[in-house]
């Protein structure tokens, strides 16, 4: 029997048309950039991730992946990456937020916007090791390092934890998580926040992660019994993934909000459950990923595609009222992060 929902061919064009020499506009109005939103630094350290995993896997001969131009995964990296640059501040932190023109909207960046900035940072360094963007790289990475061990948010921590190998600085962050874990956890709430909202599977993969990398048996169940819980929450006995809706979150003792649903979540759902299949060898995880990846080609609660394979872009959500039809950096960006990372592991 054929899939109903198969995993078309991956279209670069909408983040083509979003990438400027400055960076990828924020967001669009419907298909056209919304140039008075400007640019984020969350969105170019998305970028740095897909530019990563774009110049490591093959661009020609592939029937999976279209390229409109051989060298938009060098453009990506260079424009996000000079964004990051500029960015910088002389504490190590960065600026989150800049208009058209490149001038500053903030002070500094939040914590999160900081743990998403060393994430992609770290993952080109890994990725990319004998480059220049590497070298780059690093020099920011060594000016942010002082700041790690004084972040806080918990997202922020698990973002940092995704592609961090320093054990000291696994040990402070991991820590942290796991107490919230132990003081937040009950029988019928297996998690870090007596709420789950925005991009809620990085806390259970990062768990898993430090837990892997220090050997650390109880910090591996933790991530595992978070994700079974996140999953529970986040999986219909239909058969599709419903990811916690941003119009009112899941709060303990409450139901959870089904709508607006947004493809970072559904993103990062693929990602975790890929990176539990690896390290539990569970092939049911397998399957979840491919049916957290298949809510963009419509396995969802609309019943409806959110990626188009024609032009590439991905609808900024699920409403009441169908789909969001504006088409920002990071919806498309989520999918190509998880979509890359699938076809790199499953091929």
């Amino acid at each position: 029997m054929p899939n109903k929902f198969p995993l078309t061919a991956i279209n670069l064009q909408h983040l083509e048309r979003l990438l400027t020499e400055y960076g990828l506009w924020q967001h669009t109005r419907y298909g056209e950039p919304a140039e008075e939103h400007g640019f984020s630094i969350d969105d170019q350290a998305r970028g740095l991730i897909v530019g990563a995993w774009l110049k490591t896997l093959p661009l020609t001969g592939s029937q999976w992946l279209q390229v409109p131009a051989s060298d938009l995964p060098d453009r990506l990296i260079e424009a996000c990456l000079q964004f990051i640059e500029r960015a910088q501040l002389p504490s190590g932190r960065y600026h989150n937020f800049s208009d058209a023109q490149g001038e500053w909207l903030d002070k500094e960046g939040s914590e999160d916007s900081l743990g998403r900035t060393v994430w992609g940072l770290r993952t080109l360094t890994r990725m990319l090791p004998e480059t220049d963007f590497s070298t780059r790289a690093q020099t920011l990475l060594a000016k942010s390092d002082p700041t790690i061990s004084r972040v806080l948010s918990p997202r922020a921590c698990a973002f940092l934890i995704l592609e961090e190998e320093n054990p000291s600085h696994l040990r402070v962050l991991g820590r942290r998580l796991s107490d919230l874990y132990r003081q937040v956890r009950e029988p019928d709430w297996r998690w870090y926040e007596t709420y789950l909202t925005y991009e809620n599977p990085r806390l259970p993969q990062a768990m898993m992660m430090a837990g892997m990398r220090l050997q650390s048996a109880e910090w591996l169940d933790m991530g595992r019994e978070s994700l079974s819980f996140l999953l529970e929450a986040t999986y219909t006995r239909v058969g599709y993934f419903s990811a916690i809706g941003s119009d009112g979150w899941y709060s303990k003792h409450k139901s959870p909000a089904r709508y607006d649903q947004q493809p970072v979540d559904a993103g990062a759902t693929v990602e975790v459950c890929l990176d539990a299949w690896r390290i539990f060898d569970d092939k049911r995880y397998l399957q979840q990923a491919q049916v957290a990846l298949e809510w963009y080609h419509g396995n969802n609660i609309a019943q409806t595609p959110l990626y188009d394979p024609l032009s590439g872009l991905v609808y900024d959500g699920i409403t009441p009222l169908g789909v969001n039809l504006n088409r920002g950096a990071e919806s498309i960006l989520s999918y190509l992060m998880a979509r890359l990372k699938w076809e790199a592991i499953t091929r």
